[in-house]
């Protein structure tokens, strides 16, 4: 009950809040970089009736959370699922509608939800999560005990968190109440709370096959089941078996272009390319911002959603923030990138994605720590893989007949000597597509003639991640998803500095489109709390 206690008062404690800007023509909230965390804290503020500014390096907003285009093609950039949005018990309905965005977007639901290839046999895995027990059980029944409490202690997780975040609005009463109700599921979640994910399952199952399959989406999570948290990956499996996996028409663009609608539509301002690269501090106070190209904007809070290094030590610096928290933030670890090879093809391949499902993951083999390492140490021959359809989706990525294909995998941010990039931008380029190649003929034992159908092609690397969002090492989590940097652990979005903040991936609660999503609401919810909005 004492670690329940504490944990409840950590999360208390780490709730975030958030801040905006101005400018010149002043602005109450100015937020830096308009991807998922920024967008939905801009919007979270405009709805409250706050003037904002939002500034974005790039020529069109999303980051990550976007898409684009190459010939009569469509390309989604990272999303492969969206979690909880299933009507009246999805965590995210709740998010999109106090962002103003449910009735602006069009969730597609998708089940199966994926198809699990391993070297022995094929998984098509269900979305709910009842279902997927069921199937479970009949393909490991000497293990349906431990499967049994697998589940029992997911579901116990999914209700104890539940009523954690309910802690977020403030009303703290029913938490209390769940609290006293039920000591023993929030003393388990105290207890996995200190467990990597391999430590929970340790508990239930030692059977190397079923873990494979059961931690397929620790990839979803940035690390292996053996560093991951089991809470973290515990609350991204129950938001997608208890809450919904979709995907929207128009992709996750969809998502940001709704964002930038409300912002706009409540009197906010959004400025692309332009590059902030300073924040003014006056007696420890965010006051404003300056940019690339010279000019200043001011503004009574300043929300950053740019990496977190960028943001505290170069764009503050380190002069103006207490020395250990300068320590803490250099000590941190930055999470994996990833690499994908961006397909338009004239061939339709729903044929291959069994029961219309629209993504097909390959492991070489059962042991996840050595699945890891082949990703880690770059291994492109040996390396697993996804390959996801989204015109299985979204009908709407790709001309009539033909498809969008993308691979996804992992592979270092310095593999090769820094990719060639520091010998010259053509050994660079040679050398991510020739890699993108050995992936796509890898892909072809499942996909038939995949290259002579190839009409569009784009290779992405952990540089090209890098170049685009500017998040140190291409970063796609933020922070590296440990037990020490998870969660809790998060930079907290309050900075030091008074009326500055942190939205995104980089702050809590982790990496993935649903969390920054709900970490803006979060930071513009705590900075309308502030202003008795």
């Amino acid at each position: 009950m004492r670690k329940m206690l504490v944990v409840l008062m950590a999360v208390v404690l780490c709730i975030p809040v958030t801040a905006g800007s101005a400018e010149e023509k002043k602005y109450d909230a100015i937020v830096i970089g308009a991807g998922g965390g920024g967008l939905a804290a801009a919007s979270k503020l405009a709805l409250g009736g706050m003037k904002v500014l939002v500034i974005e390096q790039h020529s069109k907003v999303g980051g990550y959370m976007g898409n684009f285009e190459r010939d009569d093609y469509t390309f989604e950039i990272s999303l492969h699922a969206m979690d909880g949005l299933n009507p009246g018990i999805g965590m995210n309905v709740k998010t999109f509608e106090d962002l103003g965005i449910l009735n602006k977007v069009k969730p597609i639901k998708l089940d199966p939800m994926y198809v699990a290839k391993f070297p022995d046999f094929d998984v098509e895995v269900p979305a709910d999560a009842g279902e997927y027990v069921k199937l479970l059980k009949e393909m490991f029944p000497d293990e349906a005990e431990g499967i049994d409490g697998l589940y029992g202690d997911l579901e116990d997780m999914n209700l104890t968190m539940n009523s954690l975040m309910g802690l977020t609005s403030g009303d703290y009463w029913p938490t209390i109440k769940y609290v006293l109700a039920h000591p023993i599921r929030c003393f388990n979640l105290a207890v996995a709370w200190q467990q990597n994910l391999d430590e929970f399952l340790d508990e239930h199952t030692q059977d190397e096959k079923l873990r494979a399959v059961f931690t397929q989406l620790a990839g979803f999570a940035g690390a292996s089941p053996e560093v991951v948290p089991a809470v973290f990956f515990g609350m991204m499996w129950n938001s997608y078996h208890f809450g919904g996996y979709y995907y929207f028409e128009g992709g996750s663009q969809a998502i940001s272009d709704a964002l930038a609608e409300v912002i706009e539509e409540n009197g906010g301002e959004i400025l692309l390319s332009t590059r902030v690269n300073k924040i003014y501090i006056e007696d420890g106070t965010a006051v404003g911002v300056g940019t690339k190209d010279g000019k200043k904007f001011m503004g009574r809070y300043v929300v950053s959603n740019a990496s977190a290094p960028a943001t505290l030590l170069e764009m503050v610096g380190k002069e103006h923030l207490p020395k250990d928290y300068v320590e803490n933030v250099e000590s941190m670890t930055v999470g994996l990138s990833c690499f994908q090879v961006y397909m338009g093809v004239d061939k339709d391949y729903s044929e291959y994605f069994p029961g219309h499902t629209h993504e097909i993951m390959i492991n070489t083999g059962y042991d996840q720590e050595e699945n890891f390492a082949n990703f880690m140490e770059g291994r492109p021959e040996k390396a697993s893989f996804a390959i996801v359809n989204y015109s299985m989706a979204d009908k709407s990525a790709a001309p009539e007949g033909k498809n969008v294909i993308v691979i996804t995998t992992i592979l270092p941010y310095d593999w090769k000597d820094n990719w060639h990039i520091n010998e010259s931008y053509q050994k660079y380029t040679d050398l991510k597509n020739e890699t993108g190649m050995i992936f796509v003929r890898r892909a072809e034992k499942y996909l038939p003639d995949l290259e002579s159908h190839i009409e569009a092609y784009e290779v992405g690397s952990p540089r090209t991640m890098e170049h685009y969002t500017l998040n140190p090492g291409g970063s796609i989590f933020g922070w590296d998803n440990t037990l020490d940097q998870a969660l809790l652990k998060r930079l907290p979005q309050k900075t030091p500095i008074k009326n500055l903040w942190l939205s995104g991936a980089w702050t809590f609660p982790g990496g993935g489109q649903s969390a920054v999503l709900i970490s803006g609401e979060m930071v513009g919810r705590e900075i309308l709390k502030m202003e008795n909005k």
